[in-house]
């Protein structure tokens, strides 16, 4: 049996177009379910009035009927990529752009779009059955963001405190919609919505600081260092140095007491680290780069021995206790990574 079920007779299924909404037949609840309806006018236009500028290069995830992309064209953006996977709605988005010399169209699902190379400034994710979202659009997002992108996406709950809705990103902020009338339908019934927007800028390939710091682990002699061969085809691989390239690095730690605050701890010690660290982490079964404070329960780490560690609890102390802390001192061209407690950590 299909993991994705719900997904693939969406997929298969013939929608009903009509002027108010597109609807379909789902079997596995024998009944009718709307995949979108004209009452959300209002909340797709004031989406892409939040998060679209005049000249912007666009990313939207979902056609559906069109609304939110004529709120978007509305905005006059540089270029405006649509991604669409439901064959049915594909032909309405091709007719829909035929006209439009600023609109790329691609078909598919939107993760697929991950390994291209274009960067956008604005990302709207409005998509239907999408079984595998929470799983990877915040690793997504961050690979196809410009400097200052602005990023918004359905709010199934409709409120401001659902931190899974918000894909654990901080600084979310809100911009509430008032006045909705939706009639009775299966994914939202409430007179008011709040429409998120998450500000992500670039993460240049191979960057690097002057100083990164990791607040020192339980067993400080469990530091060991390896020329981890990055990602291949999904998969991490590792080479050891050689003891001497390894003794250089060793004396690049400069141990130094001071206050931190907002210290992540994984798995009750097992990392404690400032929450801008870089770290590998596999999520969904790819290997991706995070910074500490990104990391989820139910990652996994990478340790010196080939094994993994699943991120079983994550807490957060804000307060001003006093770390001890080592300084990893480097040049902006050097690129290497290190155990620490035998968990895979990345300088650059």
């Amino acid at each position: 049996m299909s993991e994705h079920l719900y997904r693939d007779s969406y997929l298969e299924a013939n929608l009903t177009f009509e002027d108010d909404k597109i609807t379909w037949h789902c079997p596995q609840t024998n009944d009718t379910r709307e995949v979108m309806m004209d009452w959300e006018q209002p909340i797709m236009t004031k989406m892409a009035e939040v998060a679209v500028e005049a000249g912007d290069h666009v990313l939207e995830c979902g056609f559906g009927m069109g609304i939110l992309s004529n709120a978007v064209q509305a905005r006059n953006p540089a270029s405006h990529t649509i991604v669409e996977c439901h064959p049915q709605v594909l032909v309405k988005l091709n007719e829909w752009a035929a006209d439009k010399p600023n609109v790329i169209v691609k078909e598919g699902k939107w993760a697929d779009l991950i390994d291209e190379g274009t960067r956008y400034d604005s990302i709207l994710m409005d998509t239907y059955v999408d079984d595998n979202l929470h799983e990877v659009f915040d690793t997504f997002a961050e690979t196809k963001a410009n400097d200052g992108c602005k990023v918004s996406w359905w709010n199934f709950s409709g409120g401001t405190t659902d931190e899974w809705m918000m894909f654990y990103w901080n600084n979310v902020t809100f911009t509430e919609v008032t006045g909705l009338n939706p009639p009775e339908n299966t994914y939202y019934n409430r007179d008011n919505y709040f429409i998120p927007l998450k500000i992500l800028n670039a993460k240049p390939v191979g960057y690097g600081v002057e100083e990164s710091t990791l607040v020192s682990v339980s067993n400080t002699d469990k530091v060991a260092f390896s020329n981890v061969r990055s990602i291949y085809n999904g998969v991490l691989t590792r080479e050891d140095t050689n003891d001497s390239t390894a003794n250089v690095i060793q004396e690049k730690i400069e141990p130094i007491k001071m206050k931190c605050a907002g210290i992540w701890n994984i798995n009750n010690g097992l990392l404690v680290a400032t929450g801008n660290h870089p770290i590998m982490i596999k999520r969904s079964g790819s290997w991706v780069e995070k910074i500490i404070n990104e990391i989820q329960v139910g990652d996994k780490l990478y340790k010196i021995d080939n094994t993994e560690v699943n991120v079983d609890n994550i807490t957060f102390d804000s307060s001003d206790k006093e770390y001890w802390v080592q300084k990893l001192r480097h040049n902006e061209d050097e690129s290497f990574n290190y155990f620490a407690n035998d968990i895979l950590i990345k300088i650059k």
